[in-house]
């Protein structure tokens, strides 16, 4: 009889050691599984982190050209605004050279200035 209850106590704890191993197995399952949800999840995140950097670069480089091209408009803009005071001068009946002088022009552009935008319209016959 000591051995029948020696061979339920075993048993019983085989019982238990099994039910507690397939616990843990199944435990085990489970975390394999997320973890590899985890995994795939921080692969996509990384291709879309290389993905946002090439447009950041893309961007960079976007800035840049349309800097670039500001740049080259500012640097043209004083000229214009030379040749708008020299509109506003000829206009008031300034001489060619006082607009050479005053609006840093050639005496091409002043003549031609001085000849469409003077205060004293030549006629036809005089610019031949």
């Amino acid at each position: 009889m000591m051995l029948y209850i020696f061979y339920s106590l075993v048993g019983l704890l085989g019982i238990g050691l099994f039910i507690t191993s397939y616990r843990f197995f199944r435990l085990s399952r489970s975390q394999a599984n997320q973890i590899s949800a985890l995994q795939q999840q921080l692969a996509a995140l990384c291709s879309a982190a290389v993905g946002s950097d090439e447009r950041i670069v893309r961007f960079e480089q976007t800035l840049g050209k349309i800097r670039e091209q500001q740049t080259s408009m500012n640097l043209g803009q004083p000229q214009l605004q030379s040749y708008e005071h020299a509109i506003r001068l000829a206009r008031k009946g300034v001489d060619v050279n006082q607009l050479i002088d005053n609006c840093n022009l050639s005496e091409e552009e002043a003549l031609l200035i001085t000849r469409l935008h003077g205060a004293q319209r030549h006629s036809v016959t005089d610019l031949h």
